[in-house]
């Protein structure tokens, strides 16, 4: 017997009461969850949820930030050498999804409501290091380890780049679901790094001379932040091509998390092809999804999908299909809403009469949307309903460019009673917009959802009309309220900006690129996107602290576009195309600067002959309209965002392909 073993056999005599045996000390583990941590149990660790709370039924609540005692930021590393600077992002891959098998069961949380605050200055850039060394090796929780370099931009991912995605609606997406995945997806990690190196190169790139931090930092350029993007994005798709060559167990979650990152980086770069591509396969991945949910239990993925991601590929497919509609592009980047020749689908009706029993059918409204959330599903619904109605009856009649025959327009009166609903519904919120507890980005987001709506309402009327005259039906009822609107927005953007940057106008130094000629232009690193246009109108109406952003959701600029090519009020139509040319913005796929040229292009062609346009009503013809001979419509654009090139071809709408058309005008731009 030990002599430990010899006291406390004495202790035990002496007191007649037996001793408890005493645990052996280890050190106390903090990398659990935080439900098991409350709980004081002894936490798995699998991620993204562990596996104690998921069989007990409970809600795994995440995993605490990792904290490094001592962090020291360190600055971007050069572009290594050998690496191109081009412009051209690695091709798309298409995951396939069969052979698959599911994950465990991930759980459905319901959203928190979360609040941004307007970005006033870009994420802080180190210096560079005084000492060469090799960087070490991060540990972050999930056991995927990366360099101090793609450290850095993955901070900048979770401080800056996942708020700018969201656009002007809070998204936990962005913010907490894209984050989590991150720990465990080595695809996923590197696509998240490489957006936070495509954020740090439109900050660069837009940066002016007043608010540059460290203008001798060689190693923080625009080149190099992009080129690092190029790599880190390569990385992305080369790990998920051997995942799937190697049958790595993935969840079908994760691939659409997967494509929706891809399908922002290549928005982000302009590869609208390869864009559309990953949409296209998302949106077949869904479907495969509700026809196996109609399987007996035992057939089903167990893999859950949470809803916020089945309405982030909802809103990319009203996306890209405004954008077909509006640029009209070839096959096979038309994206489909429908599965394409598939009669037993239940998204397909059987004949043109089932497609119009499916537009009697009512969105649930309530009295008053309570929330800009709320208000902004049901609109999601209702477009995706109206485009898939367009689609299916497209496929019956064959009209010229997808025109509806007037005959037939009674049969979408339900959508039209919807949308009327949707309106009085969201009324009482948009009169409280402007009260002082409502933040820049709520108003914002109010704003953009009254300009979808109004824009749906005017595409959907006139979906089933072949005169363009019926468009100054709308003039002030519709194309109007869209501009003032969308001057809410920017007018509000700017002044925030101006304030928390330069606080009194008189210390206000970014306005002295008007008078020493200054300006940035970040096309000149990054492709397609442009800060100012010559020619625009940036300098008169003074936006000069509003600089080029990006967000994967719609805004303002889908509304604006179709204000300035179809409203021919000649002064809302110069204010829409200001708009789109002063405030530099890539919304998803839209790009403001290509949006306001080509709308300006379509406004020189129908008021050729006319005198100009002097503004304030001092012109003879500043009230003039534009006759019924003079008018087209946009027919096909083909262009290139990362060239910053298009070819542009309008004619009289109603007129179909290969008929002559005496309106029928092409021309090739450059920005």
């Amino acid at each position: 017997m030990t002599q430990t073993g010899d006291k406390d056999k004495g202790k035990e005599a002496d007191t007649g009461k037996p001793v408890k045996s005493r645990r052996a000390s280890r050190p106390k583990v903090k990398t659990g969850c935080n439900n098991c941590k409350l709980r004081r149990v002894k936490c798995d660790e699998t991620r993204p949820q562990c596996i104690k709370c998921v069989r007990s039924g409970r809600t795994c609540d995440g995993y605490p930030a990792y904290k490094r005692a001592g962090e020291v930021v360190l600055a971007i590393a050069p572009r290594p050498d050998g690496i191109a600077s081009s412009s051209t992002s690695p091709p798309a891959i298409t995951p396939a999804s069969n052979g698959l098998l599911p994950s465990r069961p991930i759980i459905v949380r319901k959203p928190q409501r979360i609040t941004h605050k307007p970005r006033t200055t870009p994420p802080p850039t180190p210096t560079e290091p005084t000492v060469a060394r090799f960087a070490p090796t991060v540990y972050l929780p999930g056991g995927i380890s990366f360099d101090e370099q793609e450290g850095q931009y993955f901070q900048v991912f979770r401080t800056h780049t996942a708020n700018e995605l969201s656009g002007f609606f809070d998204s936990e997406f962005w913010t907490r679901s894209v984050l989590q995945v991150s720990h465990t997806e080595a695809s996923i990690r590197h696509a998240v790094v490489a957006l936070g190196a495509l954020y740090k190169t439109l900050e660069k790139a837009s940066e002016s001379p007043p608010s540059s931090p460290d203008s001798n930092n060689t190693f923080d350029t625009a080149p190099n932040h992009y080129n690092f993007a190029l790599q880190q994005y390569g990385k992305a798709i080369t790990r998920l091509r051997e995942a799937l060559q190697d049958n790595e167990t993935r969840s079908q979650r994760n691939i659409l998390i997967s494509i929706v990152l891809f399908t922002c980086f290549q928005s982000f770069t302009g590869d609208h092809r390869a864009a559309i591509s990953q949409i296209q396969h998302g949106l077949h991945l869904l479907e495969e999804r509700r026809q196996e949910s109609k399987q007996p239990l035992i057939r089903r993925k167990e893999d859950v999908v949470e809803d916020e991601l089945v309405q982030m590929f909802t809103r990319l497919a009203i996306q890209a299909k405004s954008y077909d509609m509006a640029f009209h592009f070839p096959h096979p980047y038309v994206i489909r809403l429908t599965p394409a020749k598939d009669p037993t689908s239940p998204q397909t009706p059987s004949s043109p009469s089932d497609t119009a029993s499916a537009a009697s059918v009512e969105t649930p409204m309530p009295d008053a949307f309570e929330t800009s959330q709320e208000a902004r599903s049901a609109l999601d619904t209702i477009c995706e309903r109206i485009m898939r109605f367009q689609e299916a009856l497209s496929s019956y009649y064959q009209g010229p460019n997808n025109i509806l025959p007037a005959s037939i327009q009674s049969s979408g009166l339900g959508f039209r009673t919807q949308l009327a609903q949707w309106a009085a519904a969201f009324e009482p919120l948009l009169e409280t917009r402007r009260r002082p507890k409502v933040t820049n980005t709520e108003r914002a987001g109010i704003d953009v959802l009254k300009m979808i709506h109004l824009m749906t309402t005017v595409l959907f009327l006139m979906g089933f009309s072949t005169s363009e005259m019926d468009f100054d039906n709308f003039n002030q009822t519709h194309f109007k309220p869209i501009v003032d609107l969308a001057k809410e927005v920017v007018v509000d953007e700017e002044l925030s900006l101006a304030q928390a940057r330069c606080g009194k106008e008189a210390r206000c130094k970014h306005k002295e690129r008007k008078l020493n000629g200054w300006h940035s232009n970040p096309a000149q690193f990054f492709p397609g996107l442009a800060i100012n246009q010559p020619g625009g109108y940036r300098e008169e109406d003074g936006y000069a602290h509003i600089k080029a952003s990006f967000a994967l959701d719609l805004g303002i600029v889908p509304p604006l576009f179709v204000v300035a090519t179809k409203c021919r009020d000649r002064t809302i139509r110069r204010d829409a195309i200001k708009l789109l040319l002063a405030s530099p913005r890539r919304e998803g796929m839209w790009d403001s600067i290509l949006s306001g040229r080509v709308a300006q292009w379509i406004m020189e062609i129908e008021e050729d002959g006319m005198d100009d346009f002097v503004g304030y009503g001092v012109g003879s013809m500043d009230s003039a309209v534009v006759e019924s001979d003079r008018r087209v419509m946009v027919k096909e654009i083909s262009f290139d965002l990362q060239r910053r090139e298009a070819t542009l071809r309008c004619g009289t709408r109603g007129a179909r392909d290969g008929d002559l058309d005496p309106r029928a005008k092409e021309t090739h731009i450059f920005w």
